[in-house]
């Protein structure tokens, strides 16, 4: 794992960006060793991760048919959103440069697990 940081922001500045996103957030910080580099959580019928410097990336479930028909497919889910910030919690909150517009900021998620820390 990555030590902790924040994308597209200046070494000297990560510290002063973590504090400024959970304020702006509404989100408590978190101690250096307990940071979240990445985490999945369920949005309807889509697995989501989130991992800081990346894109939201998911699996959609879908589901056609019933009984013997019934046929279940995934589907490769995606946004353009950069995470910034994972808070977990519950709600967890994920902060991301909003750039698709489709989620809120910060996203609320709910249960959550393949919680990774930052190394």
């Amino acid at each position: 794992m990555p030590g902790f940081f924040i994308p597209s922001v200046e070494a000297d500045k990560q510290e002063e960006a973590y504090e400024q996103i959970a304020s702006f957030i509404g989100a408590a910080p978190r101690a250096v060793g307990d940071r979240i580099y990445s985490m999945t959580w369920r949005h309807n019928r889509t697995v989501w991760t989130a991992t800081v410097g990346e894109k939201l990336r998911g699996i959609e479930t879908v589901v056609a048919g019933r009984g013997r028909d019934k046929r279940e497919r995934e589907l490769p889910r995606h946004s353009d959103d950069t995470v910034l910030a994972i808070f977990p919690g519950n709600p967890g909150l994920i902060a991301h440069d909003n750039k698709s517009r489709r989620w809120n900021l910060p996203i609320l998620t709910g249960e959550s697990w393949n919680i990774v820390r930052f190394g």
